[in-house]
């Protein structure tokens, strides 16, 4: 068989949940199918980021499309991208790479376009089967947090992706009900298939770390709920002096890490609650190895890939209890009311004081984490692609 990447919208400059993704499903295929091809389509950077990834692998190819290669080999299709480019014609670039990608299928015979981050890029494509990964739909359900622009522009790949897809894939169960809640997806179109822990590299470590302290890895989003963490935080402060919360991921909007400072601040917890921002590898590491608990009240999630990660580390979780969490904890962790800082409190609290508890969380966590597997993933991805 052979499988088209596309990895047009995946940028090693914004490494996002989707393009962790890419990088931990491709190798997972290649390895899985040496018989198959995989064709990884898209820009320069980003597909010679991914050529240095995997040039290990004699099953990959790599097709970039970019105007400075067109100048070269098709200078009237330079052209017309430039016309596009100098009249912001998004569309009329979009459909000159779609005439130059239905080219490159029909010449190979390609049988499969992937799209693993949601989106089909570029649309228009004909006589190909599509197969696309939906992550979420968080935007539908905080529109607050997205621009009219965007909200509108991510819609209509939604509502795209599931009118030209032979097969989705959703990375949980509840991804695949809020498909079918929100465009109407046919069940039967749609196969659940879970994320797996990325691998994070043992590199050293530069990092402080207090001397005990709870952890939540998450993006500055106001659906995170660290608001919630903080007032638990608050809470604990004269039983627990000393417990600190690492709080690391993007800051996605500085106002909101402002007011969380603020919020601290006036819990009386300031010095004990730390943005050190995105952590991976040896940083990485040393929090999961150091943490007491992962602590996790997100009021959203598609899957929620540091649930697994803390149950491989041997760290107990703490969740919020909605969206794909509950799916994904599955028994593994303590739930607990999303939004509910006393409620939160109380399980840190056990947590910290429970050995019993502590010891039969870590239990349940590494059962549970060997149910996620890229190996797996991949398996499940190949029947997704022969059944399109």
């Amino acid at each position: 068989m052979k499988i088209a990447v596309n990895l047009f919208l995946a940028s090693p400059k914004s490494i996002t949940g989707a393009f962790i993704y890419i990088e931990d499903i491709l190798p997972a295929l290649f390895r899985a199918e040496s018989n198959n091809t995989y064709y990884l389509l898209g820009h320069a950077e980003t597909i010679n980021y991914f050529k240095n990834q995997y040039k290990n692998f004699p099953n990959v190819k790599y097709q970039i499309f970019d105007i400075r290669r067109d100048v070269f080999l098709n200078p009237t299709v330079a052209w017309k991208k430039l016309i596009a480019k100098l009249k912001k014609d998004n569309n009329l670039r979009e459909r000159i790479i779609a005439e130059q990608v239905s080219r490159m299928l029909e010449k190979e015979n390609i049988n499969i376009y992937f799209s693993p981050s949601q989106t089909i890029y570029p649309r228009g494509l004909e006589n190909t089967k599509a197969v696309t990964t939906i992550l979420d739909l968080q935007f539908e359900y905080f529109p607050e947090n997205f621009s009219t622009i965007y909200l509108e522009e991510r819609r209509r790949d939604g509502q795209y992706a599931v009118r030209h897809s032979q097969k989705l894939i959703a990375i949980s169960e509840y991804t695949k009900k809020t498909l079918m809640d929100n465009y109407d997806a046919p069940r039967d179109m749609m196969a659940t298939i879970y994320f797996a822990p990325h691998e994070i590299e043992n590199t050293p470590a530069d990092i402080t770390l207090p001397s005990e302290f709870v952890f939540y890895p998450a993006a500055l989003w106001p659906h995170k709920n660290h608001a919630t963490l903080i007032r638990a935080l608050g809470i604990l402060k004269d039983r627990f002096p000393q417990l600190c919360a690492v709080c690391a991921g993007v800051v996605k909007k500085e106002r909101l890490k402002k007011e969380l400072e603020l919020m601290a601040e006036s819990e009386g917890v300031k010095e004990r609650v730390l943005f050190p921002g995105y952590m991976s590898g040896g940083n990485l590491r040393l929090i999961y190895e150091k943490a007491r608990a992962l602590v996790f009240p997100s009021a959203f999630e598609g899957f929620g890939i540091p649930l697994v990660e803390a149950f491989q580390f041997g760290v107990p979780v703490i969740a919020a209890d909605n969206t794909s969490i509950t799916e994904v904890v599955d028994g593994a962790g303590i739930l607990v009311k999303t939004g509910d800082a006393e409620a939160l409190a109380r399980a840190i609290e056990r947590v910290l004081t429970d050995n019993s508890l502590r010891d039969e969380l870590i239990k349940k966590g590494h059962e549970r984490a060997k149910i996620f597997s890229w190996e797996k993933a991949a398996r499940e991805t190949l029947e997704v692609f022969n059944s399109a």
